[in-house]
């Protein structure tokens, strides 16, 4: 049986995605797995892993909004912004409620601008950055945009904030809490982290590893997501005459009101996602991705 689509992983902290990977490619016993979005080792939550053709479009799930849920923990910095880092400074909590729920409308619903943690994957002259960071080197970094589309407090207790952050791909939440705290004048880390949701899939959907493991054949089939309900693009259905013309990339002149980027399917079968081109006499149909694959249907 040939396994193509979408799993949506629940990663357990102390794995890393790698780890994951690697996992699901022996439950499902193929090589062409991937996973979309890394997560820490010690973070927990949604890990959205790419089966079979499926890999093609980790680079589109990465382009999703994601929302987490962190604490944060005030009074002490850290080298790496996390709990897991060494301790750098410490100093008496300066909490002003009031004045801390301002600093937090500076980010919330904000585009903003962080310089990545010297403990991240980033790559600086061929080099990781927590390798640079491992050697007690700290290197210039650029700082890059980032996009928060909210970020509520959820609680405080003793010296604790938890949050809830939806935001852009590329941020970073330790950053995050590190620039909240600085900006009230405290030290922070960030104590825990889980991603609670990653575009279409969400924690409440999440399989864990144990549970995949024990799942025949069938059942693994029926988890997957399917690569055409990941897309949020509108449909459109061709009639058949038209399936070996398109299905084959070949571009194409229709005359149709739509334009911009569709999910394409000819007599009900999904073929990919194209691009409609206005041109003189019509529109054309340009296919970016093409995602049919007739040998699929004749492994299951």
């Amino acid at each position: 049986m040939s396994f193509n689509g979408i799993i949506n992983v629940y990663k357990p902290k102390g794995f890393t995605s790698r780890d994951v990977v690697n996992i699901v490619r022996k439950i499902y016993k193929t090589k062409k797995v991937g996973h979309a979005g890394t997560l820490d080792p010690n973070a927990t939550g949604v890990l959205p892993i790419a089966i079979g053709n499926a890999t093609k479009i980790v680079e589109y799930i990465q382009s999703m909004g994601k929302c987490y849920v962190g604490e944060m923990t005030l009074g002490i910095e850290t080298d790496t912004l996390d709990i897991w880092g060494e301790s750098l400074n410490s100093k008496e909590i300066n909490l002003d409620k009031n004045q801390f729920f301002g600093v937090i409308k500076r980010y919330d619903n904000k585009t903003i601008l962080q310089t990545p943690p010297m403990f991240s994957a980033l790559k600086k002259d061929g080099k990781r950055l927590y390798e640079y960071a491992r050697l007690g080197i700290e290197v210039e970094r650029e700082k890059r945009e980032a996009e928060i589309y909210s970020l509520i407090i959820l609680n405080f207790y003793d010296n604790k904030i938890r949050f809830e952050v939806n935001c852009s791909k590329g941020t970073y939440i330790r950053t995050l809490f590190n620039d909240i705290a600085s900006d009230t004048d405290n030290f922070a880390y960030m104590s825990s982290l889980c991603r609670s949701k990653y575009g279409i899939f969400s924690i409440e959907n999440a399989l864990s590893l144990e549970r995949l493991k024990n799942f025949d054949e069938m059942q693994l089939k029926n988890s997957l997501i399917k690569i055409e309900d990941v897309f949020e693009y509108e449909s459109i259905n061709f009639d058949k005459k038209y399936f070996k013309h398109i299905s084959n990339g070949l571009r194409k002149i229709f005359n149709i009101e739509q334009e911009g980027i569709f999910k394409i399917y000819c007599d009900n079968i999904f073929i990919g996602i194209g691009e409609f081109i206005p041109q003189e006499n019509g529109k054309l149909l340009k296919m970016r991705n093409i995602f049919y694959n007739p040998n699929d249907d004749m492994c299951d």
